[in-house]
């Protein structure tokens, strides 16, 4: 039994770890897996694919509507009608017995028990005021929005993927930075306990390494926690699992791109004609236009013509044959007028006209937002630059101070406190700069999702 047992366990390990998978990621293939995977596209997709089958409908609104239909009627008390006795006046006139006491009126009843009718029906509209045209024109007009609120979700998750992304690979460097730091100390506490077992320096300066040391190890834990954090966002934006092992083939670093040599003018002009919202608002626009056609049709005519053939038979019994059917066709048309509803379509077309003066305030206040969006991200990216080429120089002198406080002390002319600070100064030029790059790169982001170019 226990040798059966480590049999299974084994198999079913070996199977396990046989759906792990390894995943090569950069930023350009964590796109194309968000938009593979993330349920947001998807939704959105769906979207464009119901609207697509609403042009549908409403394209079947302008054809021809034809029906079978059959039924089968029995009546339970034939219907009496009352009319005069015409036989009367003439058996009167022909003095014929008895005729002055017939009746003057007879009741006679009309068909039989049973009824069965079945046929075809043709219906067409002629003529509504253009309310079936209009309806299909928003439907094609709502397509468009379906298709330009997909672009929007996908730039959206697309800034999403890259700021997670670049979020994990700075966690990554503040981890590789928090290791050297504490790699750093402990070089340093090793070298102070040499010179200490040789009386070149003093307990103080050994504690002093060691709490170095000590303060350096929460800071690699944190680190470490904090990028599992940030992988596990990333996963949920991508839509992997978890027992899938992601390497990473990129460092963060300064990412080059065409925006960051264009002016700010041209970068909004390139926003406002390729932002997807502005496409959505115009189509918006079109449609508030179609629903003042579609209300002012309230006030005309509208005209249906129909047509029908149908076989018809009665029998008091159900014994029906061919011969109890005759055939008829009819074709009508129909007119109907609007007189009076109570003032509804009148205020039905003035909400309408007061709808599309709605869409043209909220594409001035899009276009405002646009500018303002490119804007702070493109003087966001300008700091960060700015900051990313600073920092640069920073590492080099506070790396060269480090060399020159650990050369110094080695002769004995400064402190342990100088070189303690000369590391400080390093892990906090080296985080600097990592910030300094992570905030280019998501401010690069959002300066490519404002522009629609992600």
């Amino acid at each position: 039994m226990k040798r059966k047992f480590i049999l299974f366990v084994t198999l079913f390990l070996s199977v396990t770890f046989s759906y792990s998978e390894t995943i090569n990621l950069d930023l350009n293939t964590a796109k194309k897996i968000a938009l593979e995977n993330n349920p947001s596209i998807k939704l959105a997709r769906e979207g464009v694919t119901k609207s697509a089958e609403q042009v549908a409908e409403a394209r079947g609104n302008l054809l021809p509507c034809i029906n079978a239909f059959s039924s089968l009627q029995h009546s339970w008390d034939m219907q009496e009608n009352i009319m005069p006795n015409f036989l009367k006046d003439i058996f009167v006139q022909m003095n014929m017995p008895g005729a002055n006491d017939l009746p003057d009126y007879l009741k006679m009843s009309f068909g039989l028990e049973n009824t069965v009718i079945s046929g075809l029906q043709l219906q067409q509209p002629v003529f509504t005021g253009g309310t079936i045209w209009n309806g299909y024109q928003i439907s094609k007009l709502g397509y468009n929005i379906a298709k330009s609120q997909l672009r929007t979700t996908e730039q959206q998750i697309l800034s999403d993927v890259t700021s997670s992304y670049y979020r994990v690979l700075f966690m990554k460097s503040t981890l590789s930075v928090s290791e050297e730091a504490l790699h750093s100390a402990e070089e340093n506490l090793n070298q102070v306990t040499k010179y200490f077992d040789v009386g070149k320096s003093s307990r103080f300066d050994v504690l002093r390494a060691e709490v170095q040391v000590a303060n350096m190890k929460p800071m690699v834990i944190s680190a470490r926690n904090n990028l599992k954090l940030a992988e596990s966002t990333l996963r949920m934006v991508l839509g992997l699992d978890e027992s899938d092992e992601i390497r990473y083939m990129e460092k963060l670093e300064m990412t080059y791109s065409e925006l960051t040599e264009k002016s700010l003018d041209e970068l909004i002009e390139l926003a406002l004609a390729s932002r997807p919202e502005i496409e959505m608002l115009d189509n918006q626009k079109f449609i508030a236009q179609k629903q003042v056609s579609i209300s002012k049709a309230a006030f005309l005519p509208s005209v249906m013509f129909g047509t029908a053939y149908q076989y018809q038979g009665q029998r008091n019994d159900f014994k029906f044959t061919g011969d109890d059917f005759f055939k008829s066709i009819n074709s009508s048309v129909s007119i109907s007028i609007p007189i009076f509803n109570g003032m509804k379509s009148s205020a039905k077309y003035q909400q309408a006209k007061i709808a599309v003066k709605e869409t043209e305030h909220q594409a001035e206040s899009l276009i405002n937002g646009i500018k303002l969006e490119v804007k702070g991200a493109y003087f966001t990216m300008q700091e960060a630059l700015e900051k990313v080429q600073t920092q640069q120089k920073t590492i080099e002198q506070a790396r060269e101070a480090q060399r020159l406080a650990r050369l110094m002390y080695a002769e004995g002319s400064s402190t342990q406190l100088d070189v303690l600070n000369a590391d400080l100064a390093v892990q906090q030029a080296q985080m600097n700069y990592q910030q300094s790059l992570l905030e280019y790169n998501i401010a690069l982001s959002n300066l490519k999702k404002a522009t629609n170019q992600l």
